[in-house]
């Protein structure tokens, strides 16, 4: 084996362990699904095909793919000081959730301070805390509009399954997800891993 497919297999034993972790599947159920799809019992038997074997099952589960960097998060675009401004985080933190670039923000933050003829264009570039509240609360709205299509979807499959609330609250305590990183009603994140546990 060349230190490059190595490499590639390290990086999917990593990726099992994370994604049974985000879907709060323990040790014997990980080794079970491990037998059951590709016929091992442990992660340090499985060769590069029985990895993503063994990856896409557990996303079709839920677990979700690791965002990108030039998608989402920190990624060229964000800005410098987010560490130290609070507004700063909690922009990451919804644009995260729904899966949107930085440039997003900048495009809100651009509207808000002006538009087109005079705005400001990069969000490092914005100090005014009104105009970091305004940026905040546009994307809080975006939210609330992906979170009502996402419950919509949602209740569809558990109707579909003659499932309820009560099912929703069980998989969210499996997965450690009650309220992280939101509370579990208001997470896109968690609506789309209940989703894909319901096929």
């Amino acid at each position: 084996m060349t230190a490059t497919k190595s490499s590639w297999l390290d990086a999917r034993k990593r990726a099992i362990f994370a994604s049974c972790r985000q879907l709060g599947i323990d040790d014997v159920e990980r080794k079970s699904i491990l037998r059951l799809v590709a016929g091992v019992g442990s992660t340090t038997a499985l060769n590069l095909e029985q990895a993503d074997r063994v990856l896409d099952h557990l996303r079709r589960a839920g677990a979700a793919k690791p965002a990108k960097a030039r998608d989402v998060g920190r990624h060229p675009g964000a800005p410098s000081t987010l560490d130290r401004e609070p507004y700063y985080q909690k922009i990451e933190a919804l644009l995260a959730d729904m899966k949107l670039p930085w440039s997003y923000a900048e495009s809100i933050a651009e509207n808000i301070t002006g538009g087109k003829a005079g705005g400001i264009k990069r969000l490092t570039w914005v100090r005014q805390q009104k105009h970091l509240r305004g940026i905040v609360s546009a994307l809080m709205v975006e939210k609330k509009k992906r979170l009502k299509k996402a419950w919509g979807q949602l209740q569809v499959k558990l109707i579909d399954r003659g499932l309820g609330m009560q099912w929703c609250k069980e998989q969210v305590e499996i997965m450690q997800r009650v309220s992280n990183p939101w509370p579990w009603a208001e997470c896109l994140e968690t609506l789309r891993m209940l989703e894909g546990r319901l096929g």
